[in-house]
């Protein structure tokens, strides 16, 4: 079988497929790629176990009846390629034990690894499916990935992003325990249904060169697959109940305080300079409509920083100091607005006249 492509759509599809290869799988089979040819279309196929991706190859294939698949060595093959000029065509010459990769006078030949021992992406059954425009199912990801939690001992519900649509809504919510995040956009004439989709896979969506405006979502309730003309991406779905997450979300406040956003941010991030040194803790003193914001660190000393707020607030609240800044750059107003019942109890913040991402941040004790 020949392979010939242009080497950056080579390298575009190798760096794709990459982003599910992983070097801790206990079977090392899956550190490479397997390429395959389907009704005279090839494709690179790359899987974790728990997350899969086929991508769609812009080449030309002759004698794909001799070998139809075969697994190349992923980390050898990229690197050699990349050395290659990207925008001159790349020649793979395959047979069932070695590939020659070619362009002009370079050649090099790798060893191939079996086909009968790569594992196979699984089909998803279509019990769910529709439709969503690429930029806003990436903006979902982005307002709430960050906040979940990527640690290996948390409650493996804590480690996904909620996934749901009711009330005409879909929405994604993430949470580690200290903080949630929900963001939501309007999405009628879908079904009612909610699953728990693991981090890597929506990771995985966000960093995807696609190629698409939009994007088929499949789902069978234990696997979900997302599809554009060039590339799907196979992840199963995390078994669990999701915490109930409105709980956490107060609905009435004795507080509030609307700050000038931008102003708020730098503040905070010149103050992160110390709380990193120190606790990691920032502290915001509202009162007589001025924020007091201010972090110590035994080595660096202390930093203090004054904004003027409109609104009834008179208490002391203290954050983690990188969480209330992650938290607070995903909102899109120019104003932010705090929703507060005391110095220990959750902590609303939202954009003004912007309730679509609602962020949840429990305090940290003096």
């Amino acid at each position: 079988m020949e392979v010939k492509i242009k080497n950056k759509d080579l390298m575009k599809a190798l760096q794709n497929v990459g982003s599910v290869i992983s070097t801790k799988t206990i079977e090392p089979i899956l550190q490479n790629v397997l390429l395959k040819i389907e009704d005279g279309t090839p494709y690179l196929v790359g899987t974790n176990l728990e997350q899969g991706m086929k991508v769609k190859l812009n080449a030309e294939v002759k004698d794909a009846e001799e070998v139809s698949e075969v697994v190349l060595q992923y980390a050898l093959l990229k690197n050699v390629v990349s050395k290659f000029k990207k925008d001159k065509e790349t020649i793979i010459d395959i047979n069932s034990k070695t590939s020659s990769v070619k362009q002009g006078s370079s050649v090099y030949k790798i060893n191939n690894l079996d086909a009968g021992a790569f594992a196979l992406l699984p089909d998803v059954e279509e019990k769910v499916k529709f439709e969503i425009k690429l930029d806003t199912l990436r903006d979902l990801i982005d307002e709430t990935l960050f906040a979940v939690s990527k640690k290996e001992e948390s409650r493996k519900e804590f480690r996904g992003v909620f996934f749901e649509v009711t009330d005409g809504k879909i929405r994604f919510v993430g949470t580690d325990g200290t903080v949630l995040a929900k963001s939501e956009v309007p999405m009628q004439n879908l079904p009612e249904i909610s699953f728990i989709i693991p981090w890597k896979a929506t990771e995985i969506l966000q960093k995807a060169n696609l190629d698409s405006e939009s994007v088929l979502v499949l789902s069978d309730n234990t696997q979900i697959a997302f599809v554009t003309p060039d590339i799907t991406i196979v992840s199963l779905l995390i078994n669990g109940t999701y915490p109930p997450y409105e709980q956490v979300i107060p609905k009435e406040s004795e507080f509030t305080a609307e700050t000038n956003k931008a102003e708020l941010l730098e503040a905070l991030n010149r103050l992160e300079t110390i709380a990193n040194r120190g606790t990691g803790k920032v502290a915001l003193l509202f009162s007589e409509n001025t924020i007091t914001a201010s972090a110590k660190s035994p080595e660096m000393g202390e930093g203090k920083e004054k904004l003027h707020f409109e609104g009834n607030a008179e208490v002391e609240v203290v954050f983690s100091s990188s969480k209330l800044i992650e938290g607070i750059s995903h909102i899109k107003a120019d104003t932010v607005k705090f929703f507060m019942n005391g110095p220990l109890h959750p902590v609303k913040i939202i954009g003004q006249g912007d309730d679509s991402f609602v962020y949840v941040i429990m305090p940290q004790r003096p």
